[in-house]
């Protein structure tokens, strides 16, 4: 298309129909919407998760500390989640 084509008609593709495309978009919402299910935690796990955090105020300390210690190393992290990584680097000489 040239540019005197786009220049001509500003709104023309704004107005072609676009009902395969909204159909199409209403299926996928209606599919997200149906799988949410499978997904979403109980309610009795979200709020034993919930339960277990620390108060606003400590996670807040804890954030901030993070952030000025320049985060995690991924041995730290992964030890965070209970993930047990075996080290393969090399001793330092």
């Amino acid at each position: 298309m040239s540019e005197h084509d786009q220049s001509a008609s500003p709104h023309a593709e704004s107005e072609v129909p676009r009902n395969g495309n909204q159909l199409a978009g209403k299926e996928l919402v209606a599919e997200l919407k149906r799988r949410l299910e499978e997904t979403r935690l109980p309610a009795s796990l979200k709020s034993q998760i919930l339960a277990n955090l620390p108060p606003p105020e400590e996670r807040e300390r804890l954030f901030r500390e993070l952030q000025e210690s320049g985060g995690l190393t991924s041995e730290d992290f992964f030890a965070s989640l209970g993930i047990k990584v075996n080290n393969c680097r090399e001793p330092a000489e």
